[in-house]
């Protein structure tokens, strides 16, 4: 199997393997639960924060490797070394470094459930529930999705239509966490599930494009 092959399809496990580790963290306690409220849901689910972790800097990982690859493919088309494709891996690595901090943070809060005070352990999972993380996750996107749609639908390396999705999906994560309100409240995060069906489709076709070449 070729390294370009590889790479786009590198970005299809890194899909699996970050909603895996979502879903695998389950239901977290909010900014406003209690202090024993807390304690006590990590201290029961540390297993499950450790392996969401896990689960999340390796997918974040073989996303920046599937962004590598996608942005090499970009740059071939585009001619020029700072095109589109660069905002798009650029993009890649604000995404991944928030996808970085957010599982350490789960890591953090697994190592120290059950060892430390509540408070502690309440100010951790503030952090890792509504912290900066949330807004390098969507910027990263957002510039990710932007510079794969520029590239797109200038160069038309990809069908088009891909590229009108790219960008419809990063104006989305453009919009910053609580500004609409209401159940709009996060409508940022929901370019980021945008992203990963995007990934899913981009890494199968160029998959597929690299096998038949």
């Amino acid at each position: 199997m070729g390294a370009q092959r590889l790479g786009a399809l590198s970005g299809v496990v890194a899909v699996v393997l970050i909603f895996a580790g979502e879903a695998v963290a389950g239901s977290t306690p909010n900014g406003t639960s209690s202090v024993a409220k807390v304690a006590a849901s990590y201290d029961k689910h540390a297993t499950a924060q450790t392996t969401s972790g896990v689960l999340l800097s390796l997918g974040a990982l073989l996303f920046l490797v599937f962004s590598a690859t996608l942005a090499a493919r970009l740059r071939r088309v585009e001619g020029e070394p700072f095109g589109a494709s660069g905002l798009c891996l650029a993009g890649a690595v604000v995404l991944v470094v928030g996808l970085g901090v957010y599982a350490g943070l789960s890591i953090a809060i697994a190592d120290v459930a059950g060892h430390v005070e509540g408070s502690a352990l309440q100010t951790l999972s503030v952090l890792a529930n509504d912290s900066v993380f949330v807004f390098l996750i969507t910027i990263g996107t957002s510039a990710f999705l932007l510079g794969a749609a520029a590239s797109v639908l200038t160069t038309e390396v990809l069908p088009r239509w891909l590229g009108w999705l790219a960008l419809l999906v990063a104006i989305v994560g453009a919009i910053p966490s609580h500004v609409l309100g209401g159940t709009l409240d996060h409508i940022g995060i929901a370019a980021f599930a945008g992203l990963g069906v995007w990934t899913l489709i981009v890494g199968v076709l160029l998959g597929v494009r690299s096998t038949a070449a």
